[in-house]
């Protein structure tokens, strides 16, 4: 009598063998779950890459790019702005609640963290040492734009100035764009296996009721898989039970562009969260007027402005401490404005004034 063993199921995995039924991976139905997420990472840099771009940031400091801090923006929601003396840098960090709330529940003063955690133990232990740094310091939060006459030298280094991505609920926390995304990109990434499956039950594949296991086999073995079965012509694929064909389906599927009007609906949805225009959450397949694609679109706009609003108020802030003439604005290729006058309708970057500029501190570096 054999001993009794536990597998290592993580090194068969690590082998390419899927341990339910002892065949390679890429042979098995597993795979095909591969193919929605493999769409939705596909889809997630999409929605990233739509959410980082839509603003453009000028004169930001410490060689950071627009993409960037829209990028924290969209994976943590909100940031805070600060100066340290001591380094003679600005910083863009997350931050929690040091102390209490005012009237409106906003928060009155903040400690720092850094953004992202290493990956390795240098950057680990580089993290930590910074956790440390930052863990005794206390910012005093700016809501308003600070006139010349009030302005103080404790405001230059022990202030922070919070960025949303959007506007608040109730809560003090902003739900991050990639959170709140999420379901909907994994909607999408199942209309693509879908619209898979059926175009291969298009090509006139058919089950064959077996008695018992040994007959599936066989007609495995006839076939090899669902997807050979379609490309080579193999019509056959096993089915134990007693249920007759006919009783399996209607006969009737969906039309393969039905999945991707519905996927093309619900990215639709997706650019409206982004105040992108879009072709609204019903596109006709005739020709559609053009009065009728506008109503179909939606006010779209209020939503690209609410976040529009917040940033400039941010800048606005920002500017009147530390006098650093930060900006921030649509894209051109979303407002649909020739904004530089350049005759293009993208922005350009070639003179370096759009992001990542090192911008002289007007408020910290005289004051030393």
């Amino acid at each position: 009598m054999g001993k009794p063993c536990l597998p290592d199921i993580a090194t068969i995995i690590k082998m390419g063998i899927d341990p339910k039924t002892g065949l390679p991976i890429k042979m098995t139905a597993s795979q095909k779950a591969n193919l929605k997420e493999g769409i939705k990472r596909m889809l997630r840099d999409i929605d990233m890459e739509d959410a980082v771009n839509r603003y453009v940031w000028y004169n930001l400091p410490s060689n950071v790019t627009s993409q960037e801090v829209e990028k924290w923006l969209y994976y943590r929601g909100q940031l805070a702005f600060f100066y340290i003396k001591e380094l003679n840098k600005f910083f863009f960090g997350a931050y929690a609640l040091n102390g209490s709330l005012d009237w409106y529940g906003r928060y009155n003063a903040i400690s720092v963290l850094p953004l992202n955690g290493g990956s390795t133990e240098a950057s680990k232990k580089a993290q930590v040492a910074q956790a440390s740094y930052f863990s005794d310091k206390v910012f005093k939060v700016k809501y308003g734009v600070v006139l010349p006459e009030e302005l103080k030298i404790d405001d230059l280094y022990d202030s922070a100035v919070l960025l949303h991505d959007r506007t608040k609920q109730l809560s003090e926390q902003v739900t991050p764009r990639q959170i709140v995304n999420d379901p909907l990109l994994d909607v999408m990434a199942e209309c693509v296996p879908y619209m898979r499956t059926s175009l291969m039950l298009g090509t006139g594949i058919k089950g064959m009721r077996v008695a018992d296991g040994d007959q599936a086999g066989s007609v495995w073995d006839a076939n090899k898989s669902f997807e050979r079965a379609a490309l080579t012509g193999e019509p056959y694929v096993p089915i134990e039970g007693t249920i007759e064909f006919q009783e399996l389906a209607d006969g009737a599927t969906n039309k393969s562009e039905e999945y991707m009007l519905a996927m093309q609906s619900l990215d639709n949805l997706r650019l409206s969260t982004y105040g992108i225009d879009n072709g609204g959450l019903f596109e006709k397949k005739a020709h559609e007027l053009q009065t009728e694609a506008d109503i179909n679109g939606g006010p779209v706009g209020l939503v690209l402005q609410d976040g529009l609003s917040i940033r400039q108020n941010f800048c606005n802030i920002v500017n009147s401490i530390w006098g650093l003439g930060m900006w921030c604005e649509p894209a051109e290729n979303i407002s649909g404005a020739d904004l530089d006058g350049d005759g293009l309708m993208y922005d350009r970057n070639d003179d370096g004034a759009q992001t990542g500029t090192e911008t002289t501190n007007t408020g910290g570096e005289e004051d030393e």
